[in-house]
């Protein structure tokens, strides 16, 4: 359990800010942000390779802020491998327990049931620089299953493989996870890592946890701009509007397009009320967009027409760009304390909620639709699946 943790350098950086986190038995936690957000520095401080300037970090219940890393009991991958590369892949695997002085045969009992488990067999008597990418980050995985942690710790194991060994690297971390059940942190930057791999994700910028929840949660619950605009590819739209009163009730309005907000919306959203005639902030996932040429008899309220400005062939989906005249949202405000968001907004010459350029539309669309660039598209909006935020705090609107 992380209690309220905080890194702050001589030079008055603060890299890890309060930062609450509790870590189930046997769980896979992943701690997801961009480069930069402190997701490394908390994970380092749990393994003790960090001081932690304050709060305090708990494994087992027992506080180990002044325990040595050796005796925590916790085994990290990092992203380099950090192979001895003198060494065999046995001798790789191994070589923590013969520091330890473990009994040879013990030794060569559980360096058998890592390469088993690795499927590294075949490859015990070669040198990493006789190894594939994958091969070194399994020896690296195999080195820290020896130890039969506590923990594990994985700062970005997957980042130096290319895209296709990744996702059959993610696979196999997810299961040895679950075969294992030891209780697992996980850092990465790639938030379809994050989803696919986590039981639960904490979401990090500037330092500051942002949401923690099941991935699911995330996807259709961000708690804030930052997240919403984080989690998902593409990414939400965003855009700035307002919410209005209209014959039917509510309607969020973007540029010169109106949206009604229909009544299961309503009632899962019950702060929206306290909106009305206000300026919010209108989330609106790519997937949720659809060609309504193509839709037999779509709700006239639902469609919005919206210049193409350009198509992406993606085999599976077409993506479309399309132009909407309302302003795009920043997200700097959601993730930093006050006083620096506006700092970092006046350096770019905007206000802290608001940039000045048009946003574009980007919608996942069917491959049979014929729009492309230069046509007026007819766009159906799935009105259940519209997220409201506050352009002020950020936070999403729900009540």
């Amino acid at each position: 359990m992380l209690d309220g943790i905080t890194k702050q350098y001589p030079d008055g950086t603060t890299a890890v800010r309060s930062l609450d986190l509790d870590v189930g038995d046997g769980e896979l936690l992943v701690l997801v942000g961009p480069s930069g957000c402190g997701k490394t520095t908390a994970l380092r401080m749990v393994a003790g390779l960090e001081e932690v300037t304050g709060g305090t970090i708990y494994i087992d219940g027992r506080p180990v802020n002044d325990v040595e890393p050796r005796d925590r009991d916790i085994a990290m991958v990092f992203q380099s491998y950090a192979l001895y590369p003198h060494l065999t892949v046995y001798d790789n695997i191994a070589f923590s327990l013969k520091y330890r002085k473990i009994a040879k045969d013990e030794i060569r009992r559980r360096v058998g049931d890592a390469a088993r488990i690795l499927e590294l067999e075949p490859y015990l008597q070669r040198k990493p620089r006789q190894l594939s990418g994958g091969q070194r980050q399994r020896v690296a995985m195999g080195r820290a299953i020896v130890r039969q942690p506590r923990a594990f710790l994985m700062d970005e194991p997957l980042s130096n493989l290319d895209a296709k060994l990744r996702v059959q690297m993610r696979a196999e971390i997810a299961r040895l996870q679950r075969s294992l059940g030891v209780t697992t942190i996980y850092v990465t930057h790639d938030q379809t890592e994050a989803m696919t791999l986590g039981s639960r994700v904490a979401v990090i910028q500037h330092g500051v946890l942002q949401q923690v929840a099941a991935p699911q949660v995330l996807y259709k619950r961000p708690a804030n701009l930052f997240v919403a605009g984080f989690i998902g590819s593409p990414a939400m739209n965003l855009l700035a509007g307002r919410l209005e009163r209209g014959e039917g009730g509510p309607v969020a309005a973007f540029g010169r397009h109106r949206l009604c907000v229909p009544s299961p919306v309503l009632r899962d959203h019950p702060a929206l009320e306290q909106y009305l005639g206000r300026e919010i902030v209108l989330g609106i996932r790519p997937e949720s967009l659809h060609d309504a040429s193509l839709m037999h008899d779509p709700d006239p309220r639902s469609v919005i027409e919206l210049p193409v400005e350009l198509r992406e062939e993606l085999g599976s989906e077409v993506q479309v760009h399309c132009g909407t005249g309302a302003s795009p949202v920043s997200l700097v405000a959601t993730a930093q304390p006050a006083a620096e968001a506006a700092a970092a907004a006046g350096a770019a010459g905007a206000e802290p909620g608001n940039v000045s350029r048009p946003v574009t539309l980007v919608a996942r669309m069917d491959p049979r639709t014929a729009l492309t660039e230069g046509q007026a598209a007819k766009v159906h909006v799935d009105l259940e699946s519209l997220h409201f935020f506050d352009p002020g705090t950020g936070q999403s609107i729900r009540g």
